[in-house]
């Protein structure tokens, strides 16, 4: 076992590869013989390097340690590493990789960690910049921390310049001093030897180079005696300049006085010149500020809002306008006649483009909306809502315009806002209302007949309709007629029993329920893209944004706003929250219709069939949690979730009626009983909804119903058989009880699990209660006598002493064993199996067995405890009843197989 790797490597060394990390795993169930099998993840020795992570399979052991290749996957298309679990003792993972997914399970946990510690090093080293697999729940200590090649770079390089650093102070020695050591070092070959004596000759050394120190100084004397000559010369040529200083200072100190009054003249003469250049600088500033082209002028005034051109030149004119009329100018310059008559005619400017841009916009708004005011006639079946992208792309680009407006005149921008909306809310009404009627239309052709085509038209309501042509329900029972009233006398075993409902409709007709499911996700896949496509036209046309909301919170000012970072992210909150409620505000104006209709749409399918309110409930569910998960406060969530409060209420009240219907169900008099028809009903029922909930996140609500209506059935079941004329009681429970626990069996509905152990133990008591009922006492003489040797040994008397008393002596056993001869019994038998037979004729054979089989246990006890008190109380008396137990085995058998045949 611990071989394993090299010989792995075998394998790869001569495909030129190394083998780098690798692991025994095992797959299958958990028996005794696991199938080994091993994951490698290896690397090319050729350049550029590429890893590989492959499946390796052992041969048969009988042919020795050979391994061979299964599957081959290359490391770029590893997406996920799931390590199942960080704290557990689980040794699954998986590795999830572009096409397929690796599921594999470790010898031991540390064996799994090490290699995907291993996996995550090679990632980081052989992926390099290509996007690295995730890896999940693995502990952290396994994760080797990966660095781009970049910063391992930029590592590497900054190591290498502090090693620089370190050795700056470091010298190589010249070669003179290379030589002078080699030669001291052999001089003193003996100072590894005697140490004082060579250092003797050190000291020796140093007092000569002392010596030669010492007299190179003394040489030296004469040299400085010539420097202080020459510093004595540098003084006196430094007494000589500081005596010409003195004599220009004096000649200076004439002249400071005349320039004196020169510089007070020219600075005066500096200061008006400099206010006359800081006047000019700041009139030209209000000049270019306040200054508008007469192209902007006549863009604003006769600009044509049509052409691309001229929505250009309008922007950009009233850009300039907007920042001219924002100019702060000082409070002097703003008083001057000029700037009081340029500020006038940017008002006048600014009104006349409002209101033209008003006007244009409020035209086109119109048009829009008065288009397609005319319902157009759309074939049968083309479930298809029109696109508005033409649209929305023509007004676009007058966004900045109306970000202007909104700025320049608030009122006429809310005012072009309400007629956006009630021009687009008129087209949209019109559209959807046709679309939701050619959807109805659509469906009914699809699958009922014209009188169902006209249920829209018709004065007779959808519930009156309903009664006429049933609903999927009653279609599924339709070929049952009286049989079902009757008590399902017809032999049906558990499969014809689980029929579902889609199975019990026409082949050639697909269940309505199915149709309508189908037909409702196409509704909402059309009607939320329209929705999300004009938001997001809403927040772009109308710049519906943060930095267009007001930054002061409710009861504050401007001067109390709170600049810590707590005050600003509450602040970006509540710009946010007013954001997303305009858009609301304005989407809910446009799409007004849309809710109405969806609750219309919602009633349809419930008047046409109420097992479509299962369907609803989780297509319109998904749809909620997909849009809360983009925005829970934008308006298709809003509606979608109000949506979602219909239909919880249509399926409580369908779960509700089912209850009530069980509840009122009663069995006919006089009528034999076999599966009553709500059981069978209820599997159905469940059948459908496993199918419709599978998977689903509104699984909680159905598995509340089914709790309800389980325990109705239960209660049903009961108050029924304790009703039944023809039927006994216990028949009709364990009968139903039996196939109620078949079905949840079958289904294996984990919310249902207590509930299948009650239904396992009604049935098992009722079984029991109806097995002592018929059984009775097979040999009641013998059953007499052996109670009343009970009762005298409860009395005090000893089992051997019994057969002492006169009333219970051999010979009276006697008499009454040769009463009870094996044909007897065998006779009594049969007439019992025919009550059972007969009891349980509504159920399939199998059920008879069961109870049958019950019958046989029953009866052997009862025999083994006679065998025990005779054993007992008459030993050594060679009394034995006159059949055996191999006698009743053959009875029981003998008959069941003589009814079957």
């Amino acid at each position: 076992m611990a071989d394993y790797k090299s010989n792995l490597r075998e394998l790869f060394t001569p495909n030129n590869e190394r083998l780098l990390a690798a692991i025994q795993i095992t797959k299958g169930g958990s028996g005794k013989k696991k199938k080994l099998s091993y994951i490698c993840v290896s690397v090319t020795l050729t350049k550029p390097a590429s890893a590989m992570i492959s499946k390796i399979k052992k041969q048969d052991e009988r042919k020795g340690d050979q391994y061979k290749k299964q599957k081959v996957y290359d490391l770029k298309e590893l997406r996920q590493v799931n390590g199942k679990s960080t704290t557990g003792s689980s040794t699954e993972f998986d590795l999830v990789l572009e096409k397929t997914i690796i599921r594999a399970a470790a010898l031991t946990l540390t064996e799994k960690h090490t290699f995907l510690g291993q996996l995550h090093k090679i990632c980081n080293r052989y992926l390099g910049p290509t996007p690295q697999p995730e890896f999940l729940n693995i502990p952290t200590n396994y994760l080797e921390v990966a660095y781009s090649n970049m910063e391992h770079i930029r590592n590497s390089s900054n190591q290498g310049g502090h090693d620089e650093d370190k050795g700056g102070d470091y010298h190589a020695i010249t070669e003179q001093e290379e030589s002078d050591l080699d030669r001291m070092m052999k001089e003193c070959d003996f100072a590894i030897s005697d140490a004082e004596k060579f250092v003797s000759s050190l000291s020796k050394d140093l007092n000569v180079l002392d010596g030669q120190n010492i007299h190179s100084i003394m040489g030296s004397e004469s040299q400085v005696n010539s420097l202080m000559l020459l510093l004595d010369k540098a003084l006196g040529e430094v007494t000589s300049i500081e005596t010409q200083l003195d004599e220009y200072d004096l000649m200076m100190g004439g002249i400071a006085s005349q320039m004196g009054q020169m510089k007070n003249q020219e600075s005066f003469i500096q200061i008006t010149n400099t206010n006359h250049v800081r006047l000019l600088d700041e009139l030209d500033t209000v000049v270019m500020q306040l200054d508008l082209s007469k192209g902007h002028i006549k863009a604003l005034r006769e600009g044509d809002l049509s052409t691309d051109s001229g929505i250009e030149a309008c922007t950009s004119a009233a850009e300039a306008l907007q920042q001219a009329m924002e100019v702060e100018l000082p409070h002097g310059l703003s008083q001057l006649q000029a700037v009081v008559e340029q500020q006038k005619l940017f008002a006048e400017l600014r009104q006349r483009f409002a209101k033209r841009l008003f006007d244009f916009l409020g035209q086109v708004f119109l048009k829009q909306g008065n288009e397609n005011s005319i319902p157009t006639i759309k074939e049968p079946g083309d479930l298809k809502l029109p696109k508005h992208f033409n649209y929305h792309r023509n007004l676009l680009p007058y966004r900045h315009l109306l970000l202007w407006l909104k700025k320049a005149d608030k009122t006429k921008h809310t005012e072009l806002s309400t007629c956006y909306t009630k021009s687009l809310n008129r087209l949209y009404t019109n559209e959807i209302k046709d679309f939701m009627t050619n959807v109805k239309t659509s469906f009914m052709e699809q699958g009922f007949s014209s009188s169902i085509k006209n249920l829209s038209g018709s004065q007779t309501s959808l519930k009156e309709k309903n009664k006429k042509f049933g609903s999927t329900q009653s279609l599924a029972f339709k070929g049952m007629g009286k049989k079902l009233k009757a008590g399902f006398k017809t032999k049906n075993n558990l499969r014809g029993s689980r029929e579902s409902l889609a199975s019990r409709i026409s082949e050639n007709e697909v269940p309505s329920y199915k149709r309508f499911s189908t037909t409702f996700r196409e509704v909402l896949a059309e009607l939320e893209p329209v929705c999300q496509e004009e938001e997001v036209f809403l927040v772009r046309f109308f710049n519906l944004n943060v930095d267009s909301v007001d930054t002061m919170m409710p009861g504050g000012s401007d001067d109390e706003l709170d600049d810590s970072p707590k005050g600003v992210e509450e602040r970006k909150k509540y710009q946010e929250a007013q954001v997303t409620k305009e858009i609301r505000l304005m989407m809910t104006e446009i799409f007004t219709v849309v809710e109405n209709e969806l609750a219309q749409l919602i009633l349809f399918g419930k008047e046409l069939d109420q097992y479509n309110t299962l369907n609803m409930l989780v297509v319109i569910g998904q749809r909620v949690d997909y849009a809360r998960q983009q925005s829970d406060g934008s308006f298709l969530a809003k509606v979608l979730g109000s949506s979602l409060v219909k239909v919880k209420t249509n399926f409580d009240d369908f779960s509700a009626r089912k209850i009530k219907d069980i509840d009122d169900w009663n069995l006919p008099k006089g009528k034999k009983c076999g599966v009553l028809p709500f059981v069978l009903d209820f599997e159905n029922f469940l059948e459908l909804s496993e199918n419709i909930f599978r998977d689903s996140s509104r699984r909680s609500h159905i598995d509340k119903a089914y709790k309800y209506m389980m325990q109705a059935v239960i209660r049903a079941i009961g108050r029924n058989a304790s009703e039944s004329q023809k039927t006994p009681a216990e028949v009709v429970e364990f009968q139903n009880y039996h196939h109620l626990n078949a079905c949840l069996a079958s289904f294996k509905i984990a919310a249902l699990d207590q509930e299948r152990k009650e239904v396992k133990n009604l049935y098992n008591d009722a079984v029991h209660r109806y097995v002592n009922s018929m059984m009775g006492r097979p040999m009641e003489k013998l059953s007499n006598f052996f109670e009343g040797v009970k009762m005298i040994m409860e009395g005090g008397v000893r089992a051997e002493e019994v057969g002492y008393q006169l009333k219970f002596s051999k010979q009276e056993l006697r008499r009454c064993i040769k009463e009870y001869s094996g044909k007897d019994i065998k006779k009594g038998l049969e007439s019992l199996y025919h009550k059972i037979e007969k009891h349980t004729a509504e159920n399939d054979n199998r059920l008879q067995q069961v109870v049958w089989q019950f019958m046989q246990e029953e009866f052997i006890s009862q025999y083994k405890h006679y065998e025990d008190l005779i054993t007992r109380c008459y030993p050594d008396s060679s009394i034995r009843l006159e059949f055996t137990i191999k006698d009743v085995l053959d009875y029981f058998t003998n008959i069941a197989m003589s009814q079957k045949a």
